[in-house]
């Protein structure tokens, strides 16, 4: 189970900034290990994993990465919330960038010129 989230992980790490969820989500389904039930059982217990991460958020520790855990066991089954995903990425990265080029501006301040 281990070795099976490593591999996952990197296979995530490799993929493309916009397209790496919906090119895991096309992968598992060329794989086609699950069936209609077992699909619906992953999704289930994925939203499951998002809402306990949402009920962890306030308190310290990792609720963030339980809810990008219960995203990511989603995405695998669904392309709606693999291109979600990719999306959230993208604006994520967006605002990352902006935010650290933002913070090494020197502030002015009035009267200085």
């Amino acid at each position: 189970m281990i070795a099976r989230l490593k591999s996952g992980w990197r296979e995530l790490r490799r993929g493309s900034p916009g397209r790496r969820f919906q090119e895991r989500y096309a992968r598992q389904q060329q794989a086609g290990r699950c069936g209609a039930l077992a699909k619906w059982c992953i999704i289930g217990g994925g939203l499951l994993v998002v809402l306990a991460g949402v009920v962890l958020l306030p308190l310290p520790g990792p609720g963030m990465v339980i809810v990008a855990f219960g995203a990511l066991m989603i995405a695998g089954q669904s392309r709606a919330t693999a291109r979600a995903l990719d999306r959230l990425e993208l604006r994520a990265r967006h605002v990352y960038s902006s935010w650290r080029s933002n913070r090494r501006r020197p502030l002015s301040r009035p009267g200085n010129r």
